[in-house]
């Protein structure tokens, strides 16, 4: 593709040109009038002298134009390597701070990467040295990590419950009380089925009592009873000594058949029952019975009662919580063995009056 010259850069020749022709020749007619008026030589000489000393300044011109573009073409090359240069220092420079920039990104991402294998590391030897067998830990972390993020609700679902259950655990841990808002079953049945020596429970009649007596919507018709009951006979049959006391907190209870009948069906497991009556509770703890289950003399299972509406029939559990403390749960079993001492035994005829 040919390059048109600008129309400037084109006047600037042709007068450049025009100049040198106006120069060269009136450089030879001056020395032509010269040699012809003065010096008066031959014809033939004077047009030589002329064309020769016109050539001269021709010559002289063109090396002057061939200087001064040269030293302009030179101006020009070294603005150029000076301009080129300065982009090369920019490249270079943008270059090194973009490596310099992955260098330190690199650096963090091993960095963190190292981070998080010292941190795998030593959870990795926390669950080994833990007294919880290492395969249940190993499935619970491997278990959770294959939740996707949809549907959100069962997400959001399985965190909540992962989050409880770390609460839980470390609360555990602690040696503290754990505390749940409501009935928690799971705590109950769980507790009951690895006990491993013994379950010394009372029974009030606010708690599993309903409101004309235990067999009337009580705990123990309920679907938590049913199963409270099967876990205790599982329990009777592997060794564990259960002994339950049923305070009668309401003189009218005494009586009542649904409560021997379920004083019956317990005995039939296996389950040591005894009757605490009102009178009979010990003045010491008169004015501070709660309902408890003490599971290996290590924890005690503890529930708080509603206040109870007439029309409701059965009784309504505000909070549930374990006590863990080695000093509180010593004093569940000496209030335990005072109750147990106080009560009379279970017969299944009804009491004198």
């Amino acid at each position: 593709m040919r390059v048109r010259p600008f129309r400037g850069e084109t006047d600037e020749a042709k007068s450049t040109v025009l100049r040198k022709i106006l120069v060269t020749a009136g450089s030879a007619a001056l020395t032509y009038i010269a040699s012809t008026f003065f010096a008066r030589p031959d014809q033939i000489w004077s047009v030589t002298l002329a064309i020769v000393i016109g050539g001269v300044v021709l010559v002289i011109q063109l090396l002057h134009e061939f200087d001064s573009r040269l030293h302009g073409l030179e101006a020009s090359q070294e603005v150029r390597l000076q301009a080129m240069e300065e982009t090369q220092y920019h490249r270079l420079q943008a270059l090194e701070d973009s490596q310099q920039r992955h260098a330190r990104e690199i650096e963090r991402v091993v960095g963190e990467g190292f981070i998080k294998i010292n941190e795998a590391t030593e959870l990795f030897g926390l669950v080994e040295a833990s007294a919880l067998r290492t395969d249940v830990v190993t499935q619970f972390v491997k278990h959770s990590t294959q939740i996707g993020p949809a549907p959100p609700l069962i997400f959001d679902f399985a965190q909540a419950e992962i989050a409880r259950m770390s609460e839980f655990l470390k609360d555990v841990s602690q040696g503290g009380d754990v505390a749940h808002d409501g009935e928690d079953r799971d705590w109950l049945l769980g507790l009951t089925r690895h006990a491993q020596s013994s379950i010394d429970a009372t029974s009030l009649t606010a708690v599993d009592a309903g409101n004309r007596g235990f067999g009337d919507g009580g705990l123990w018709s309920s679907d938590l009873g049913q199963r409270y009951l099967e876990e205790q006979r599982d329990a009777v049959r592997r060794g564990v000594t259960i002994r339950r006391v049923f305070i009668l907190d309401r003189p009218d209870i005494a009586d009542d058949p649904g409560l021997r009948e379920v004083c019956r069906i317990q005995t039939e497991l296996g389950i040591s029952v005894r009757v605490l009556d009102p009178s009979a509770i010990p003045s010491i703890h008169t004015t501070s019975l709660f309902d408890f289950i003490l599971f290996d003399d290590v924890v005690s299972y503890e529930v708080t009662p509603a206040v109870r509406i007439a029309d409701r029939s059965g009784p309504i559990v505000v909070n549930t919580r374990l006590v863990l403390p080695d000093a509180r749960v010593k004093e569940r079993a000496q209030r335990f063995r005072d109750l147990w001492a106080a009560a009379r035994e279970f017969t299944e005829k009804a009491p004198p009056g």
